[in-house]
């Protein structure tokens, strides 16, 4: 596998509409551990639509998937995820390797 971006995840908000509230697991994908469970965060019960910023701190990740569940009805009418992309991630134990492009100094 050639090497990835890695990303940083500082938060994420949701705009919904969900009387019984919700939780959202957050699964994240990194080279050699597969598709794992990270998080699970949990969303506060609204009347009417509301928007609720919840914090990723500590995450970091190639792909990020997120599943959300319910006793009740949920609506999503949209969301942001804030993140940066951090450097490239690869597997020296499967052979990977990372090389520069050329480096000129101004000579």
């Amino acid at each position: 596998m050639a090497a990835e971006r890695v990303k940083q995840f500082k938060d994420t908000t949701i705009k919904y509409d969900a009387p019984a509230g919700f939780s959202l697991l957050v699964r994240r994908f990194m080279t050699g551990t597969g598709l794992t469970d990270w998080q699970t965060l949990t969303f506060p019960a609204s009347v009417g639509v509301r928007t609720y910023t919840a914090p990723l701190d500590g995450l970091e990740a190639i792909l990020v998937k997120f599943k959300a569940t319910s006793t009740g009805i949920v609506r999503l009418h949209g969301g942001v995820i804030r993140f940066r992309p951090i450097g490239v991630y690869f597997d020296g134990a499967q052979g990977e390797i990372w090389e520069t492009q050329e480096l000129g100094f101004g000579i």
